[in-house]
């Protein structure tokens, strides 16, 4: 397989679709701020952030990952400090929480995870887009930003 395919190639790719999900993703949350980079967290996942002025009084962000060994996004609400995350999460475990709260606030890089159920190696692009739209928009209606 190493002989067949240009990992170079397909790795730039990936980190142009990223780069575009971000801006298709600023064009719509206009009230947000976005990174103006993209950060890669060793051979694990690939990620931007995102904020608006109550998400960052509540002391938390977005972050939308990529994944690399599943070829797959989430979406993560995550903290600007684990004092914060241990916080919310002590709130979030006395209600009905519709999302996978993290299983330890003192080791996982999230608060709350939302996996995108498609998958960019076969699925529509657009799709993507708007479900991770989508699930931005629930984390916002849940938490009242």
């Amino acid at each position: 397989m190493i002989k067949n395919t240009n990992i170079q190639e397909c790795y730039q790719r990936v980190l142009k679709f990223i780069q575009y999900v971000s801006m298709e993703l600023e064009k719509d949350f206009t009230t947000y701020n976005f990174m103006n980079r993209i950060i890669e967290n060793k051979m694990n996942f690939t990620y931007f952030q995102m904020t608006n002025k109550k998400w960052k009084e509540m002391g938390l962000k977005l972050q939308v990952i990529f994944i690399r060994k599943t070829c797959m996004f989430e979406v993560w609400l995550s903290d600007y400090n684990k004092k914060i995350q241990n916080d919310y999460y002590m709130d979030l475990c006395k209600t009905k929480c519709p999302f996978e709260i993290c299983s330890n606030p003192n080791k996982n890089d999230y608060l709350i995870r939302i996996p995108i159920s498609l998958d960019i190696t076969i699925d529509n692009y657009k799709k993507i887009i708007f479900e991770i739209k989508s699930n931005i928009n629930k984390l916002e209606n849940f938490f009242e930003v």
